[in-house]
């Protein structure tokens, strides 16, 4: 890693050329129900992912922040989609699934308990987030 600039340096591989891409979180602070700006503390403490979501704890051992990633994939109107992210992927609003990441993939998971491929732009619309959001879900039941 560069230390200079903090970016990781590209890697040669053949005539391709790889960037690495930069992984990007949010944090939902369950005490005030809202999403928070990453600061640097918690940016610190993120170093291993477990399942779906990850939780930090405040000074009574409550867990307090959870921290939801980046797919690094955006919605057909620019939006940028997390893990979490409640998508209408077939336009009508009535099919709605949660993005979640099975194995290493980042996946829709429907009503129903179906998996299928995040696609992105310009197939699929973030409608909210199953923290922020979850009443999405609950009227689509």
């Amino acid at each position: 890693m560069d230390n200079e600039n903090n970016q990781l340096p590209d890697i040669n591989v053949g005539n391709l050329n790889f960037q690495p891409m930069q992984k990007r979180f949010m944090v939902w602070d369950t005490k005030y129900e809202k999403f928070l700006t990453v600061p640097m503390e918690i940016w610190q403490i993120v170093v291993h992912f477990r399942n779906r979501y990850h939780q930090l704890y405040d000074d009574s051992g409550n867990s307090r922040y959870i921290i939801v990633q980046s797919t690094n994939l955006f919605d057909k109107d620019g939006k940028e989609i997390f893990e979490g992210g409640i998508i209408d992927y077939d336009g009508d609003g009535a099919a709605l699934g949660v993005v979640v990441s099975i194995d290493g993939q980042w996946q829709l998971r429907d009503k129903y308990g179906n998996i299928m491929f995040l696609k992105g732009a310009p197939h699929q619309k973030l409608v909210g987030h199953i923290l922020s959001n979850p009443e999405l879900l609950e009227e689509n039941k």
